[in-house]
């Protein structure tokens, strides 16, 4: 599975860019409202774009950002519903019913964060020095993928299933995927380390320049904005990757 293939695909077709220009849009509406918050929690010292918001100013740009976040995820899992039975990739419109997918993905949601809690709670009771905390670290993370997964599974017809609640399902999951898996994830880490590393580059070289302040913010914000939007691409990239190798493997 090459995820560079995929990410080409994301970008294909009329439809595919103005999907793309629209969550570019809404990046940058959250990637503001995330700094207004921000920066009135920590006494402007990210600076304010406006001005130091007042606090009903920072309860909606913290429901500006809550919403878009919640859009994201439900649009995700749509488009994720949309490739099991789509023979290229297609992203899905921008619509009202990405929220009625989150909500959709709630229960399953706490199920597994209950599921995550006890095994991470337990875990760091267990192995919390030394070299053995840094296997169940890994371990952990290993295991993540494969939660993802159930999710997945869920949001091919949004059915509620027993099995999607029962831990036992990460055990065939990984029977049957675990080797395809690790290998797409691995490509998906290395590509995010390099974002990551480009954005940190990006933002030193930007607080390096002589100009204002303000003019620093702007730089940033949109470096953020960039940043972000590439790591949306990328996430998409990841869960359309994820989805076809549950096609080939599980179902």
């Amino acid at each position: 599975m090459n995820i560079f293939g995929i990410i080409k695909e994301l970008y294909c077709g009329k439809d595919n860019l103005v999907a793309q220009l629209g969550l570019f849009a809404l990046i940058g509406i959250m990637t503001i409202a995330f700094n207004e918050v921000i920066s009135a929690y920590t006494g402007n010292t990210l600076y304010s774009l406006f001005a130091v918001p007042s606090e009903f100013e920072v309860i909606i740009f913290s429901l500006a950002a809550i919403i878009v976040t919640v859009f994201f995820t439900g649009y995700i899992y749509k488009f994720v519903h949309d490739s099991y039975t789509n023979e290229k990739i297609e992203l899905p419109s921008i619509s009202m019913n990405c929220f009625v997918t989150f909500l959709r993905l709630v229960p399953l949601g706490i199920v597994w964060g209950i599921y995550l809690f006890f095994i991470i709670y337990i875990g760091l009771l267990l192995f919390s020095y030394g070299v053995i905390l840094y296997i169940f670290l890994v371990a952990l993370g290993i295991l993540l993928p494969f939660i993802n997964i159930v999710f997945l599974l869920f949001a091919k017809d949004f059915k509620y299933n027993l099995k999607l609640f029962s831990p036992g399902i990460i055990v065939n999951i990984m029977k049957k995927s675990f080797v395809p898996t690790l290998l797409f994830v691995i490509q998906y880490i290395l590509i995010m380390f390099i974002v990551l590393a480009v954005c940190v580059f990006v933002s030193t070289y930007i607080y390096g320049l002589n100009v204002s302040r303000f003019s620093q913010l702007i730089y940033t914000l949109v470096a953020l904005c960039i940043g972000s939007y590439i790591q949306q691409v990328l996430n998409l990239a990841y869960y359309n990757g994820l989805t076809e190798i549950i096609k080939k493997n599980l179902i």
